[in-house]
C-alpha cells in the first residue's frame, strides 16, 4: 500500500530501510563510534588508529544488506516479505540485545546496560510487522 501522503513507496519499509541503511553505514565507516552505540566495549586491542573488531564491520554489513532488502521490497510492494524481513530483525534484535547484556561490560553491560535498546527496538519492529 503507497503512503497517502503521496510518497512513491509504502512508508513502513522505505523508513526502515533508510534506517538500517544508516546504522549499516554508520558501522561501517565508523567503527569505534559504533561499539558504543551499539553497547559494547572496544576490544583491548583498538588503541586509537588502530582498526576494532572485524565484529562491528560484520554488524554493519548486516544492516546494509537488511536496509537494501526493505527497500528492494518495497519497490515490490512485497507486504509478506517486508513482514518476514521484519520478523528476523527481531531475532537479530534480541541477539543483539543479548550480545550487549552479556559482553557489554560494566558501562553497557548487565541489567542497566544497552541491551534494553535492543529489545524495545524489537517491540517496535514488532509493532511495525503487525500493523504493516
Amino acid at each position: 500500500m503507497a503512503s497517502t501522503l503521496g510518497f512513491p513507496l509504502p512508508l513502513a519499509p522505505t523508513i526502515l530501510g533508510s534506517s538500517f541503511v544508516g546504522l549499516g553505514l554508520y558501522r561501517l565507516f565508523t567503527p569505534q563510534d559504533a561499539y558504543r552505540l551499539f553497547g559494547l566495549p572496544l576490544p583491548p586491542t583498538s588503541t586509537p588508529g588502530s582498526e576494532p573488531s572485524p565484529f562491528i564491520y560484520a554488524n554493519g554489513g548486516r544492516d546494509l544488506t537488511i536496509g537494501l532488502a526493505y527497500f528492494l521490497f518495497a519497490t515490490q510492494r512485497n507486504h509478506e516479505a517486508v513482514r518476514a524481513l521484519t520478523l528476523a530483525c527481531i531475532v537479530a534484535a534480541n541477539v543483539d540485545g543479548y550480545i550487549t547484556w552479556r559482553y557489554g561490560g560494566a558501562e553497557f553491560g548487565g541489567w542497566y546496560g544497552k541491551w534494553a535498546g535492543h529489545s524495545i527496538g524489537s517491540i517496535g519492529l514488532g509493532l511495525v510487522a503487525w500493523f504493516a
